[in-house]
């Protein structure tokens, strides 16, 4: 065999066992995990090792891209529509009217401060301009930051993608023919988002009857099928002008509430297929800076991190927030949690693309302030929400459906719920929660020891229940035993 070969699937799985084991890593010194991702990728590159030369700027994106899609997708899974739906006006005040203000006030800073002319100041304001939705998933995932604050970043950062493009495409415009075309690009961002939406919604509502009626010998296809129906979604409402971004997430949601088979064994696909996405795309990234050609941007970056972090971002937030109800302390963490990540990146190769001038200037300025980005507002988050009393005392119960054998052919799901203090179940008897005739309690899990439920069993904090329900009831029976909500009689119509 080739010796390149080789060597290449060689690198390939120390980088990959690297990435893996340094999520660990990551979480034991309060660091992201992305900024090692791209470390390790700058340390194999030619400027440090040596190992790996990399400066194809079009494959960058083409592969960062396809990895944001797979990313975007499980997060919109890991979505709960009826807890994002109490947060969608202000998450989508953010993901643009947001964005535009960051953008102009981080471009007027850029302007002042870099000896940048206007085009140019706007271009490289648009490209940081955006809540990374990759960053934000893999920082906030197993934060324990209140669930309203948390769902707002994350549906934000889905959704704000499009309006970050849309301005890096103008002023890209503007720096390469000296004209804004702002009427026509207007037009053009609410056709996007307008397709975007309804391809996302349409795609979910199909591929959930698709998969519902399928029947594979093999349990593992689901999830592949799922997988690719998110790139099939992305590349539909790409070639129709659409928002592919906007288009993946919506799918996720969808799916998300849907009731899958083999859901279990989907989500799980989709977390490891993410994972290894953050992997790829960071190391990536990170292959295609030149640590040498940083040290001239250190300063140029610091302020522009400094005028997003502090002045931009926080300016946006409140304008945005105005009457919505988030309190001061809530609007301090909300501007604090404007990570920046992979699309900045991405973003930043559009004018390495073009060959505009300065945009090997740009590029590098835009990956040190993502690591500035990640390495402060990342590694601070959690301790700025404890400090500012946003941290939850516990954790919601993550609902999880066990699988079974031939489950996709029974009408039935298994549900695993946790009690959680302070809820309406806790202290009562099994007998008490008046439970409908198609619900059942068929396992209690109390201190790693599983106990048989009966009528008179009371329910403890932290007891895993398995609960036998018919398909449909996931979100109501999750909803139930956190207190949120009753459960519909055998029969009647869930509410939506």
């Amino acid at each position: 065999m080739d010796p390149s070969v080789v060597f290449t699937l060689s690198v390939a799985a120390v980088v990959l066992c690297a990435g893996i084991f340094s999520t660990k890593l990551a979480s034991r010194i309060g660091v992201p995990a992305l900024v090692l991702f791209i470390a390790a990728g700058m340390v194999l590159g030619s400027d440090v090792l040596g190992l790996i030369y990399f400066d194809d700027a079009r494959l960058a994106q083409l592969v960062a891209t396809a990895a944001l899609v797979v990313i975007l997708f499980e997060g919109g899974l890991q979505t709960r529509w009826s807890q994002m739906r109490r947060i969608l006006a202000p998450s989508v005040t953010l993901a643009t009217l947001g964005v535009v203000v960051t953008v102009v006030i981080t471009g007027v800073f850029a302007w002042r401060t870099l000896d940048l002319d206007i085009p140019m100041a706007m271009l490289l304001a648009a490209t940081v301009g955006s809540t990374d939705a990759a960053a934000i998933f893999a920082v906030l995932r197993d934060r324990q930051i209140k669930q309203r604050l948390k769902a707002t970043v994350e549906a934000e950062s889905g959704l704000n993608d499009p309006m970050a493009l849309f301005l890096t495409q103008i002023f890209l415009t503007w720096v390469q023919t000296g004209s804004l075309p702002i009427g026509q690009a207007i037009l053009l961002l609410i056709w996007q988002m307008a397709v975007g939406l309804a391809i996302g919604l349409a795609m979910g509502r199909l591929v959930s009857l698709v998969v519902l009626r399928a029947r594979f010998d093999s349990g593992g296809l689901y999830p592949l099928l799922l997988l690719a129906n998110a790139l099939l979604t992305f590349a539909v409402a790409t070639w129709v002008q659409g928002s592919g971004i906007v288009a993946v997430y919506v799918l996720g949601i969808v799916l998300g509430g849907s009731d899958l088979p083999y859901r279990q064994s989907s989500i799980r696909f989709h977390e490891g297929t993410a994972s290894l996405a953050q992997i790829i795309m960071f190391s990536l990234l990170g292959l295609l800076v030149f640590p040498s050609r940083m040290v001239p941007v250190i300063v140029p970056g610091l302020l522009l991190a400094a005028g997003l972090m502090f002045i931009a971002r926080p300016v946006a937030v409140w304008l945005c927030t105005l009457g919505t109800g988030y309190s001061k302390q809530e609007i301090l963490l909300l501007a604090w949690a404007g990570l920046k990540g992979a699309v900045p990146i991405i973003l930043a190769t559009f004018p390495l693309v073009a060959g505009v001038p300065q945009s090997d200037l740009i590029f590098h300025m835009v990956f040190f302030v993502v690591l500035t980005s990640a390495l402060i507002q990342g590694s601070s988050i959690s301790l700025l929400a404890r400090r500012l009393g946003l941290v939850e005392a516990t954790s919601r119960p993550k609902p999880i459906s066990l699988e079974l054998i031939a489950v996709e052919k029974s009408n039935a799901d298994l549900i695993e719920v946790e009690i959680t203090p302070g809820t309406d179940a806790e202290g009562k008897q099994l007998a008490q929660l008046n439970l409908p005739a198609n619900v059942t309690v068929s396992a209690i899990v109390r201190h790693d020891k599983v106990v048989t439920p009966r009528g008179v069993t009371r329910l403890e904090a932290g007891d895993i229940l398995f609960v036998l329900a018919e398909r449909g009831q996931r979100e109501h029976v999750t909803d139930f035993f956190a207190g949120e909500e009753e459960l519909p009689a055998p029969g009647s119509a869930p509410s939506t």
